[in-house]
């Protein structure tokens, strides 16, 4: 995991919910992974991840955020690493989440270098 520079953490609901949607056909159909590669892959992130349960938070601006904000509320010291604009322009968000490439340059990780996650 980036040579441990960070902690990758997750929830049960989260990952069940990436499941969900990398399953689709359509987007099986985009990356090429079977369901079987794809529930290994998620398997070995939950394997040298943090997993939270978590907890109760404010509503989100964005109705298909919920379980992103949960998580975040289970523990004070962390950030969300997304690209997802909405989120990281939000006024509840701003110090708790980042762009990739703001993390990127935080990690002290290379410019355009493509660090690659172990499975």
């Amino acid at each position: 995991m980036l040579a441990a520079a960070f902690s990758l953490v997750v929830s049960e609901s989260l990952l069940a919910e990436c499941h969900a949607v990398v399953v689709r056909p359509k987007l099986r159909k985009l990356h090429g992974l079977t369901v079987a590669k794809v529930e290994a892959i998620l398997t070995d992130l939950a394997q040298n991840a943090i997993v939270l349960a978590p907890v109760g938070a404010s509503p989100a601006p964005d109705p298909g955020n919920p379980l992103l904000r949960a998580l975040l509320a289970a523990r004070a010291d962390l950030l969300l690493v997304t690209g997802d604009k909405p989120l990281l322009r939000d006024a509840g968000m701003r110090a708790r989440g980042m762009s990739p490439s703001t993390f990127v340059a935080a990690t002290g990780q290379p410019a355009g270098s493509n660090p690659a996650f172990h499975f």
